[in-house]
């Protein structure tokens, strides 16, 4: 008579409890998933860190260089791994030289696309390479002659890119759709030996460069 006293104590009692709290008897996680409350008391899921595959850059030294002048937009996508961390990036751009004064050519139109794979090995430092096809056209200094050349040009650079408000940059807090970031770059830019603008004077086909590039992310 004991035993079936409590047992239908025990019964009685859990008959008496909630719904909801007998389903979280049953259920432990049930409202795992629940990480906040709205005002209204209704359940609100925590935000995810926005990704920012997507970047928007341009040179910012080489524009103003005398004979240099190259202007280089480029849009970059990651393509694996986490913005912030171990990923790659591939590279689509475009090498604009308009009609500006040359060290070879008195003057020198060129205008490349750019295709290219940017590897980030720990936050923002980075290794590079790009292949640039296109054409140019101007009047050597030293012939006289006037030249049309199909170009194909490859660079390896080397780099840091300091982000800001974007993932594994400087103040970011994960809900920021939009970022900015700063990249200091060296490397070298060379022909891979199918243009032909006339003689060159002993000058080289290869060349060292640096750029700061300016860009945001989303």
């Amino acid at each position: 008579m004991r035993r079936w006293a409590v047992t239908l104590g025990v019964g009685a009692a859990c008959l008496a409890m909630p719904a909801w709290s007998r389903a979280e008897a049953r259920s432990p996680s049930a409202s795992a998933d629940v990480t906040s409350l709205e005002p209204d008391g209704t359940a609100s899921a925590e935000q995810p860190v926005r990704p920012h595959r997507f970047g928007v850059e341009l040179n910012t030294v080489q524009p103003f260089i005398p004979t240099v002048n190259i202007i280089r937009p480029k849009l970059t996508w990651t393509i694996f791994g986490e913005p912030g961390g171990f990923r790659g990036d591939a590279i689509v751009g475009a090498y604009i030289r308009p009609h500006i004064e040359h060290d070879i050519l008195f003057t020198i139109d060129e205008y490349m696309g750019t295709l290219g794979y940017r590897q980030y090995f720990w936050r923002g430092l980075h290794l590079e390479t790009m292949l640039s096809a296109g054409a140019a056209w101007g009047t050597n200094r030293y012939d006289g002659e006037a030249y049309d050349t199909p170009t194909l040009f490859m660079d390896v650079n080397a780099g840091y890119r300091f982000g800001f408000f974007e993932p594994g940059g400087f103040a970011h807090d994960g809900t920021e759709s939009v970022g900015f970031f700063v990249t200091l770059q060296g490397g070298t830019i060379f022909s891979l030996g199918v243009s032909d603008i006339g003689p060159r004077n002993g000058k080289p086909d290869y060349f060292a460069q640096g750029d700061l590039l300016l860009g945001v992310s989303f």
